[in-house]
């Protein structure tokens, strides 16, 4: 899959081999692990009391882990496309979850089968965000809560090429990641997720969810994200520059804020 080539339909076996290449350790590190404890913290109302929980795109089972060793007495389902990234999530969750294969815009599920419904970092990916959206309430019952992380005003790689200048960042963006094209959904209007929700028949919430990491966690983040997709022969440049970029700002922190949108269904 080329992600540079914005226009045209996001091609479920092409997803699924874009991810697999990341299945034994995407979500790793600092970086991810403190987004997740923002991310948890700023659910917690929503988590209490919850009987069954689907997490939709649920990788190799980073959240997975988290669900399941929560406080109560609940179900906990993932969904993924990925065949590799779902064997990670098996050898890290065990049996204490249901684990399927299936495309989320297409959910093996009869309606109004969870109260909780999370998608993290998902319709960023989807080919229609409306469908899938359609999908994941079809799923929800009607007390029930669906939560999907949003589009983001300060991603890594925008504070990148702020921060290392624009002659740096070209250096960055060519080498590191230029297999990191702007995604279609992030090509659409901002409020895109938030009226794919509406449409559904969700009453629409956001929030945020801060977090504080530091230059050594975001050089971190970039040899789990990244690095897998560089090919060998531009993987030795690639460590010197991120071994540059660690060194560059050692003291520095910058806080992020993952946007959380979340829907309920009135009355």
């Amino acid at each position: 899959m080329d992600p540079n080539e914005t226009s045209r339909p996001r091609i479920p076996r092409d997803i699924a081999a874009y991810f697999g290449r990341l299945a034994a350790t995407y979500g790793d590190g600092a970086y991810y692990g403190k987004r997740r404890v923002a991310v948890l913290e700023a659910l917690a109302p929503e988590m209490a009391g919850v009987r069954d929980m689907l997490d939709v795109g649920c990788g190799n089972g980073a959240y997975l882990m988290k669900f399941v060793a929560a406080p109560g007495n609940r179900t906990v389902t993932g969904v993924d496309l990925t065949f590799d990234m779902l064997l990670s999530a098996r050898n890290r969750v065990g049996a204490k979850c249901r684990l399927l294969r299936a495309d989320v815009s297409r959910l093996p599920f009869k309606a109004a089968s969870f109260d909780f419904v999370f998608a993290s970092h998902v319709l960023q990916f989807v080919a229609n965000v409306e469908t899938t959206v359609a999908e994941f309430a079809r799923c929800l019952r009607g007390t029930g809560v669906m939560i999907a992380t949003g589009q983001r005003d300060d991603s890594v790689r925008q504070m990148l090429s702020v921060i290392v200048g624009e002659e740096r960042w070209r250096e960055y963006r060519e080498v590191i990641f230029r297999r990191a094209g702007r995604r279609e959904a992030d090509a659409r209007p901002r409020n895109r997720f938030q009226n794919a929700f509406a449409k559904a028949g969700l009453r629409v919430e956001e929030r945020t969810a801060p977090f504080t990491v530091t230059w050594p966690d975001i050089a971190e983040w970039i040899r789990i994200r990244w690095m897998p997709m560089v090919p060998a022969d531009e993987r030795e440049r690639a460590d010197a520059m991120i071994e540059d970029l660690a060194g560059m700002g050692e003291s520095r922190t910058l806080t992020q804020h993952e946007p959380l949108i979340i829907g309920r269904r009135d009355g």
